[in-house]
């Protein structure tokens, strides 16, 4: 999905160096035999509803400084160290709404797929999700303004995140919207320590994303 030929970097222990570019764009990709295992997504027509993220061309990782995207869904801080240090990185997600919801008590974006390389939450503070509206994705979508509020995520358990965003999917609800979309990124962009720390999200493989990586818990 990034339009560049893809050049991969084998890496050794925690240590993640792939990425691909071109002249005008790039993208990257990080490796990692760590998995966990997530929930299936699935979809009812009225509350309660579990949806899967799309796991498709409206989602994946965008870098700060380094034109370009990838598939992988990461957030935080020196995705590689082929990249410029400090060069932050944000994750974004879709999510198809099924016909029929109307109102809704609560809404939680939530994963048991979390990996971390580093220390992310600690050096780049909250987790945030922000709602936004996009119809393609591209590396010019890491400025993108926000729609509404963000959502501080809670890290629940090693492998696990939830945020509430009951505001963000009633709002879409009441305007009528097929979707709701979010982009993850810490508080801080980057902490200057020449130092990886980011957040991985996965089932199987870092550089893939599938539905059901995330799971919006809709009641």
């Amino acid at each position: 999905m990034t339009h560049c030929k893809r050049v991969m970097f084998f890496v050794a222990a925690a240590t993640l160096l792939a990425a691909c570019g071109s002249a005008d764009s790039g993208a990257e990709d990080v490796s990692s035999s760590e998995g966990t295992e997530a929930a299936g997504a699935t979809a009812s027509t009225s509350p309660p509803a579990s949806i899967g993220n799309q796991g498709g061309s409206l989602e994946g990782h965008t870098p700060r400084r380094f034109a370009g995207m990838g598939s992988g869904l990461f957030v935080g801080d020196n995705l590689n160290p082929g990249f410029p240090n400090d060069d932050g990185v944000q994750t974004w997600l879709t999510f198809d709404l099924p016909a029929g919801l109307d109102v809704v008590t609560a809404a939680v974006l939530t994963t048991d797929a979390l990996v971390v390389q580093g220390s992310p939450f600690e050096d780049l503070g909250n987790l945030n999700a922000e709602p936004v509206h996009y119809d393609e994705f591209s590396a010019d979508l890491f400025d993108l303004a926000a729609n509404g509020e963000a959502s501080i995520c809670q890290r629940i358990a090693a492998g696990r995140v939830e945020c509430d965003v009951t505001d963000t999917v009633s709002d879409a609800i009441t305007s009528g919207r097929s979707r709701v979309q979010f982009r993850l990124k810490f508080d801080v962009v980057g902490d200057s320590d020449g130092a990886q720390d980011l957040a991985l999200f996965f089932l199987t493989d870092s550089n893939t994303n599938e539905p059901g990586i995330f799971l919006l818990e809709i009641s």
